[in-house]
């Protein structure tokens, strides 16, 4: 079974050597999670509530910042990886994160 959230953040960028996203801009990213599991007893994967939250903390790391400060080429690409992992490494096992950097634009990892 798959469960999945969406959250949003608020952070500024810019693209090394890219002519127009070279410059300083900023984003409102939003953001897909979907993890698998099986469904326990009480009926469900995992609680709505704690999945958000989880990904609510690994966004933190990223909103409102300069994403050039946390990262050396923060792409939408690279961003998803990083959100990827870092849920993996609060033991989820997600099998998709999808990074919008705007509704027509998006970045997505699978496992």
């Amino acid at each position: 079974m798959r469960i999945g959230v969406r959250e949003k953040f608020s952070a500024a960028h810019s693209i090394p050597g890219h002519e127009k996203c070279g410059r300083l801009h900023g984003h409102n990213f939003m953001v897909e999670v979907e993890i698998e599991g099986e469904v326990r007893e009480n009926g469900m994967v995992m609680d709505f509530y704690d999945l958000k939250k989880l990904l609510k903390d690994v966004l933190s790391e990223f909103d409102h910042r300069i994403l050039n400060e946390i990262m050396e080429v923060p792409t939408s690409e690279n961003i998803c990886v990083e959100i990827f992992r870092k849920l993996r490494e609060r033991g989820l096992n997600v099998v998709r994160v999808r990074v919008y950097e705007s509704e027509d634009k998006w970045a997505e990892l699978t496992a």
